[in-house]
């Protein structure tokens, strides 16, 4: 069985930077809540520990869940945002009081942040 490259605690701190950095820029403050609707992998995990870098709570979220469970769940948690694969845009475009904000990677962006109204 052939296990996929691992990522390097250095580049996960330096991405996970990128992401807090961005979350700042989105207004996101310490102790916001901040959903993270993102598949396993590495975008989960910067995302997760950039939030974290920026003072804020990360809540992980099944990412298929539909847009109107998403809302109970971010209601109860008092979530204000987001973070979603970029393929899930148009069906949470519905959520977003605001235009998506791509959320760049080495790649180029690899993430959206949906401000939830």
């Amino acid at each position: 069985m052939m296990y996929p490259k691992l990522m390097s605690y250095a580049k996960l701190t330096d991405r996970a930077a990128a992401v807090a950095v961005a979350l700042g820029e989105l207004d996101v403050r310490p102790e916001d809540r901040v959903l993270v609707m993102l598949p396993d992998g590495p975008g989960f995990a910067e995302s997760f520990t950039g939030a974290m870098q920026q003072g804020a709570v990360p809540l992980p979220v099944n990412p298929l869940l539909p847009a109107h469970d998403l809302v109970a769940v971010a209601a109860e948690a008092g979530a204000r945002l987001v973070l979603t694969s970029a393929d899930r845009i148009p069906a949470l475009a519905e959520l977003n009081s605001d235009p998506p904000a791509l959320v760049d990677g080495p790649q180029g962006p690899w993430a959206a942040a949906l401000r939830l109204r």
